[in-house]
């Protein structure tokens, strides 16, 4: 039996802070090289998950200068950058247009089964690398089966919320008896609660009122902070 190819990991950033990225850049101008010091304020797994990307889109080389495709790509049109991005996709995604797995017919589940054979993909990055993707798809007008474009995240289970504790009294009761309370909801801060907003972002591509709508209240979440901070420092 041939030996299967497996390759590197797809994008698994947030595609909308993906392209708020490259306006960045426009906006300013391309560095000698991309590295999280480029990002100011951005989290760090922000930063290091668009590095990946482009890393393995190969518009920026292992150490990170940026190659010609790349400056391209950041300095075109909103009109001409879609079909850029469309020719940066094979590199990352080489089965889905070589003809070895068909992307207009294929299911969610034959999407996901085919990421986690040909790619070095596991457990929840699936589920980032499809999100990325489907928004890559959509951005690009590439054709792409409804089935995967409708898919639905598939890390979260009814058991992902309970600590090991729960989960071995589950196992060991055979799920019969009282069912465990569910953990306390986590705090949420408002710097986690602008990164929530940014994530919802990709999610609001095609809905230009509501990205307003998060786009705003991102903003007023910084401006806010940074009064904080200047309040801080001059009590």
């Amino acid at each position: 039996m041939a030996e299967i190819t497996k390759y590197p990991c797809p994008p698994y950033a947030t595609f909308a802070p993906f392209l708020n990225f490259l306006n960045k850049l426009r906006d300013t101008q391309v560095p000698s090289r991309i590295d999280p010091s480029v990002f100011g304020n951005a989290s760090g797994s922000l930063s290091y998950s668009v590095i990946a990307a482009l890393k393995v889109l190969k518009l920026i080389d292992a150490s990170g200068a940026p190659k010609r495709a790349f400056v391209e790509l950041v300095n075109a049109s909103d009109e001409e950058r879609p079909h850029l991005l469309r020719e940066a996709l094979p590199a990352a995604y080489p089965t889905f247009f070589d003809g070895t797995f068909n992307i207009n017919t294929a299911t969610a589940g034959q999407f996901d089964e085919h990421l986690r054979e040909r790619y070095d993909a596991r457990g929840s990055t699936i589920d980032k690398v499809a999100s990325f993707f489907i928004a890559a798809a959509n951005y690009t007008n590439l054709g792409l089966s409804q089935l995967v474009k409708d898919r639905k995240p598939t890390a979260s289970s009814a058991s992902s919320g309970r600590s090991k504790k729960q989960r071995r009294q589950v196992q060991e009761t055979g799920g019969a008896g009282e069912t465990p309370p569910p953990p306390p909801p986590p705090q949420v801060t408002e710097k986690a609660l602008e990164y929530k907003l940014v994530d919802l972002m990709s999610e609001a591509l095609e809905k230009p009122d509501v990205m307003q709508a998060i786009i705003t209240v991102v903003t007023f979440l910084k401006s806010r902070e940074a009064e904080k901070k200047k309040t801080a420092a001059n009590p």
